[in-house]
């Protein structure tokens, strides 16, 4: 009894990661996720209504999903959300105004989520913190699932279009409030953070090109959040925070930076060595089998089968088994380690 007790109580005391040090890595997984997952299924009125709105501009845009947890059901384990920084609230409340429910949503503080204001403004969700409570809910639903990775894409580049309005800048107190937004969703245990890959390495950087990332076992119940955005406000979440020490989100930096962990590139056949090298170093690389509808309208696979030659650990796609098909098209993207049976993920050696 006495060694069982020590042994229990040296458990107790031993970090996670150090208690699951065997099997896979995270960086050996391989996931399949959609692009603008946020976006709802074009039916044929939606479809005539966008193209009459967008004009030449709707034809790269002409796809949609099905509800969040509907993707998850799917096998999908990497999922999109566009944010647009709303700390006042009400920037984006226009197309709502004959829908008490969703105006009242909208005109409260907090990051929203929609692909352009104005013109293409459906959503599954409408703030950013509810994509994440509807991902979080279907994660508790399903505690033993793969890691789910969630991008999150703050928009704040101009439009330069008549009618638009030009998007608000992501402030610290926006970045703050998606921290503290994803933090209430999932519950810190259920995140994987930063703080939880470098442990006690020097850098960010360091932890995952040298003692590597935390075990796929480690990760199971989790959701792992990358900040998607343009230099400045990537600057702007690690200033004060080295290696983003404290940050719930990870970001994109230069392979050399302390914080350099995860990449997103987007054409695997224009930077297949590129991320094949980056891969090979121990970082995590999302990158895309099709986009703007062009590869789904030609049945090209080349893409797709770029992404899989790369190694990249993420593949994000529009025409995913079970995606809608609104144009009729007929073109699926299925990795060949795909498998919704399994979880949407496969282990590499």
């Amino acid at each position: 009894m006495r060694l069982f007790a020590l042994l229990l109580s040296i458990a107790l005391l031993t970090p996670l990661a150090a208690q699951a040090e065997d099997g896979p890595k995270i960086n050996a997984m391989r996931i399949l996720g959609s692009h603008n997952s946020y976006r709802p299924e074009l039916d044929p009125a939606a479809l005539a209504h966008q193209r009459q709105v967008m004009g030449e501009h709707s034809a790269g845009v002409e796809y949609g999903h099905p509800p969040i947890k509907t993707q998850l059901d799917l096998g999908l384990r990497e999922l999109e959300f566009d944010p647009y920084a709303d700390s006042a609230g009400g920037l984006y409340a226009g197309p709502y105004a004959n829908d008490p429910a969703k105006l009242a949503i909208m005109k409260r503080p907090g990051a929203k989520v929609l692909h352009a204001p104005v013109v293409d403004a459906r959503t599954h969700c409408l703030t950013l913190a509810g994509c994440f409570t509807e991902v979080a809910a279907w994660s508790k639903a399903h505690p033993d699932h793969g890691l789910i990775v969630l991008f999150v894409n703050v928009k704040e580049e101009p439009f330069n279009t008549p009618g638009v309005p030009d998007p608000a800048l992501f402030s610290e107190a926006d970045l703050a409030g998606i921290d503290a937004d994803a933090v209430a969703a999932f519950g810190r245990d259920h995140l994987l953070t930063p703080d939880d890959v470098r442990g006690a390495a020097s850098t960010l950087r360091e932890a995952v090109t040298t003692q590597g990332w935390p075990t796929q076992a480690f990760a199971r119940g989790k959701v792992l959040l990358v900040l998607d955005s343009n230099p400045r406000v990537a600057q702007a979440y690690r200033t004060g925070h080295p290696s983003l020490r404290g940050r719930v989100m990870f970001g994109f930096y230069a392979p050399e930076d302390a914080e350099a962990a995860v990449f997103n590139i987007q054409d695997p056949k224009a930077d297949e060595a590129r991320i094949k090298d980056l891969v090979a170093q121990g970082f995590l690389v999302r990158t895309r089998s099709d986009a703007d509808t062009r590869e789904a309208r030609t049945h090209d696979l080349s893409r797709l089968q770029a992404a899989v030659r790369s190694g990249a650990q993420v593949i994000s796609s529009d025409y995913y088994p079970g995606a809608p098909d609104p144009l009729g098209l007929n073109f699926v993207v299925a990795p060949p380690w795909f498998s919704p049976a399994g979880g949407g993920g496969a282990v590499t050696p």
